[in-house]
């Protein structure tokens, strides 16, 4: 019996050691992606942040240009961080788990570096970007005004760490489907840069629609994930027909097939396009 329980407690030792050692090259690889991320933009560092914050802004310009009407639940600037940083904060994710296994093709020489590792970095990396961008924006707006809404942060962080499964496990999926046939990144690629920009709640708010005319936009996920990340915010913010338990179904079925299909080809992706 003794001998048993050691035997056993070695084991689980072994599969601990090795998570931990799993866990500690994501973190290396993930830092190795941002500061090469950083060497390559024109102000450094701070250019990783800048580009979606200028687009933010952008949108902001244009939304007060044309002046679109909402209800006033929320300030205008948090209202379009959490469409534009959750859309790019799944783009970024899904479209690097697209191109970023050919890209890393010299790092599988070592043995403990496996594609899906640099998939996960990438994820890493992102979602750090993305939640800095989130918080910054958050703070800004809390000291401008001096005041703090944040009436469901629980549910804040539930929403952005279900975004980042949901684009993982679409990105991994389309990416070992695209490997047999490669029309599928091309369309998911289309999808992900034309039609989530229209259907994911940037431009509008799910209230506004007509009852009729919701369910042609929230089929998309995004659009609940960025619906539930304004809710998390202003517990006010009414989002009809928008449901965290259909976003959990995306993104752990998802997530579920991604990760089918990549242990069973594993072999297809360490060889090169």
């Amino acid at each position: 019996m003794v001998n048993l329980l050691t035997a056993f407690g070695r084991r689980v030792a072994r599969i601990i050691n090795g998570l931990a050692l799993q866990v500690r090259i994501v973190l290396a690889l993930a830092d190795r992606d941002f500061f090469m991320r950083a060497e390559k933009g024109s102000f450094g560092v701070w250019g990783v942040l800048f580009e979606p914050l200028a687009l933010m802004l952008t949108l902001l310009a244009l939304r007060i240009l044309v002046r679109m009407k909402t209800v006033d639940l929320m300030n205008p600037l948090i209202w379009l961080a959490c469409g534009v940083t959750m859309l790019y904060l799944f783009k970024k994710i899904a479209i690097k788990a697209l191109t970023g296994v050919a890209k890393g093709q010299k790092m599988f020489f070592y043995r403990r570096i496996r594609p899906l590792d640099t998939l996960l970095a990438s994820a890493l990396l992102e979602a750090r970007l993305h939640a800095s961008i989130l918080v910054l924006i958050f703070i800004s707006e809390s000291c401008w005004f001096w005041r703090v809404q944040l009436d469901n942060p629980a549910l804040a962080l539930i929403d952005f760490i279900v975004t980042v499964m949901l684009a993982i496990g679409i990105g991994v999926s389309a990416l070992v489907i695209g490997h047999r046939i490669p029309i599928v990144k091309t369309l998911t690629k289309f999808g992900l840069n034309r039609i989530l920009l229209w259907t994911s709640g940037i431009f509008f708010a799910t209230y506004t629609l007509p009852g009729p005319a919701r369910p042609f936009v929230t089929w998309n996920p995004l659009l609940h994930s960025v619906e539930i990340l304004r809710h998390s915010i202003n517990s006010a913010y009414p989002i009809p027909d928008i449901s965290l338990d259909y976003l959990l179904t995306c993104a752990f079925l998802s997530c579920g097939f991604g990760l089918i299909f990549y242990f069973s080809n594993e072999a297809l992706l360490l060889s090169d396009d």
